[in-house]
């Protein structure tokens, strides 16, 4: 039976299509994987559903090469497929809040050089705070603003939560630690857009993967209100790798901070 191409269409038009382009990259770069996994979100009280959670495990080695346990990085992954320009307004990056933010986890502390290869605080000293996309009609209604909202509140709701890798089944005794990151991972920055919140300067084609700054205030689980800063990595598919081996330079330095502390 021939397929009608209404058909085609809808699978190469799809998000999905994008979405599991995404998972199959992960899973082939070595990442253990979870599709469309639910969690609560505390804010509305209603289950929603978040693209992906990748997860990728490297061992802490301590004196004589002996295993001391585990960094296990943990990326709540939105897909987005860019079908419409888009801008996005930079202004510098607050250093010692990123790095407060970064501090926050172990067994990264202010009064160490390895905490700087933290790709929080590498790289362009500039965030992205602002977004507009082509034909949407407030933020609400702008892809980027729910592609944003859905890895923020699935990493609130999922982050204390144990990680699944099938390698740390049956580990015993030894130190884990966990970083955990919000990621929207885009089908491609060629119709993005950068500009200087601050100043006149023309805008540009967004080259490189980039960090957006957001202040989220939500209820915890015991119903408090809090207000926390997180750094969100927009990542090109294109340049998922890049965005690989910065996370690897930082579990290094976590691996060795966690073996020497």
């Amino acid at each position: 039976m021939a397929i009608p191409p209404e058909i085609s269409v809808l699978i190469q038009s799809s998000g999905n299509s994008f979405h599991a382009k995404v998972a199959r990259w992960f899973q082939a770069h070595g990442w253990h994987t979870q599709i469309s996994p639910y969690y609560m979100d505390q804010t509305q009280d209603k289950a929603r559903e978040l693209d992906l959670v990748a997860e990728k495990v490297w061992p802490i080695h301590a004196h004589f090469n002996q295993r001391y346990g585990d960094v296990v990085v943990r990326l709540f992954i939105e897909c987005k497929f860019v079908g419409a320009d888009a801008v996005f307004w930079f202004t510098p990056k607050n250093m010692q809040q990123a790095k407060n933010l970064v501090c926050r986890t172990l067994p990264f502390r202010s009064d160490n050089l390895y905490t700087d290869k933290h790709h929080y605080l590498t790289g362009k000293q500039r965030v992205a705070k602002l977004f507009a996309t082509a034909g949407t009609k407030g933020t609400d209604s702008d892809p980027f603003f729910k592609a944003l909202n859905q890895a923020l509140n699935a990493t609130l709701a999922m982050r204390a939560l144990s990680a699944t890798h099938p390698s740390l089944a049956d580990r015993r005794g030894t130190r884990l630690v966990k970083l955990s990151y919000p990621v929207v991972v885009c089908s491609s920055f060629g119709r993005m857009y950068a500009t200087d919140f601050f100043g006149d300067a023309e805008p540009e084609v967004i080259g490189d993967n980039f960090l957006m700054e957001v202040e989220y205030a939500y209820f915890d689980q015991g119903g408090n209100p809090r207000n926390e800063l997180f750094l969100l990595d927009f990542v090109d598919f294109a340049k998922l790798e890049q965005f690989e081996n910065a996370i690897e330079e930082e579990v290094r330095a976590a691996a060795y901070l966690a073996s020497t502390g």
